[in-house]
């Protein structure tokens, strides 16, 4: 198989980065492999969510972290935690697994609920909303002191991810002296992107997947031809949503609490830089995207 142009020059510079940060920093090079992994297939998954957007349908969306938030913040308030100012603890909660799939859930019908009034609107003025409801979000969370911590956030939660760590699993991180919290949620973050990447496979060569694609060609033509291209928008919309709330808890779990401070609007353009940097439109671009941008 011939290489293009464009993959030698990234596997040169992913290699080149590789090595300069492990003869820059003065950590054990297996720390450092494992911290950088662990963030690449967090924001990966966050932009593959995003390229579902962008990539597959062509819309706008610059309000990308909103959507990581929703998931973390619902599922890290339905399973055991301490919040606000003095730590209040909330010691009842739901097993995490549900918990997980109703945070999931939860920023796919956030994403429907912002699409609703907005998805009529194309290029820059979608844009402009997506950015302003992530704005909303996040100021809300801050005010909503009593339930969400507000400015001091979700200070500690249940270890409930944790607990699914198997005993070979711990030799290995104890061996290395490595953080067996971190390389955890890293290996579930690249596991989820494995099973996310052949459920798109299969959905975009469906027609559904096909018909999003000539949504983001020509949304006139697709309704010529009698199809709903709103619905479709609505759908594509959920779907990314989706997949970034389940970044979103990957990232709160890695950094072991969560403050409104972690879903500003720059996180959002970091996942456009990453899902750039892979190729638009490539399903397994933002995996190679993400590595690069952490490497780099």
């Amino acid at each position: 198989m011939k290489l293009s142009a464009k993959w030698v020059v990234t596997i040169f510079l992913t290699i080149f980065s590789i090595y300069l940060v492990f003869v820059l920093n003065e950590e054990g090079p297996l720390r450092i492999l494992f911290n950088l992994l662990t963030f690449a297939g967090i924001y990966g998954l966050a932009a593959i969510g995003l390229n579902v957007h962008f990539g597959l349908t062509g819309l706008l969306n610059f309000g990308h972290a909103s959507f990581m938030g929703v998931g973390a913040y619902v599922t890290l308030l339905l399973i055991p935690h301490a919040a606000g100012r003095e730590g209040e603890i909330t010691e009842s909660g739901l097993p995490f697994f549900l918990a997980l799939l109703i945070g999931i859930i939860s920023a796919s019908l956030f994403g429907l609920l912002l699409g609703l009034p907005a998805i009529r609107l194309r290029g820059d003025y979608l844009a402009i909303v997506t950015i302003a409801a992530a704005e909303i979000f996040r100021l809300l969370v801050r005010d909503l002191e009593s339930i969400t911590g507000g400015v001091y956030g979700i200070i500690n939660f249940s270890d409930s991810l944790q607990q699914y760590r198997p005993i070979y699993f711990e030799n290995f991180v104890s061996k290395y002296e490595l953080n067996p919290s971190q390389v955890w949620v890293g290996l579930l973050s690249w596991i989820s992107i494995l099973f996310v990447l052949i459920f798109l496979k299969r959905l975009t060569n469906s027609p559904w997947g096909r018909a999003l694609r000539a949504v983001r060609e020509d949304e006139d033509a697709v309704r010529a031809l009698g199809k709903n291209a709103v619905w479709l928008k609505l759908q594509s919309f959920m779907l990314g949503a989706g997949i970034a709330g389940l970044a979103g808890v990957f990232l709160a779990f890695n950094y072991g609490s969560l403050q409104t401070t972690t879903f500003v609007p720059l996180l959002t353009f970091y996942v456009w830089a990453i899902m750039i940097l892979g190729g638009v439109g490539s399903l397994s671009g933002p995996i190679f995207g993400s590595v690069i941008f952490w490497v780099i």
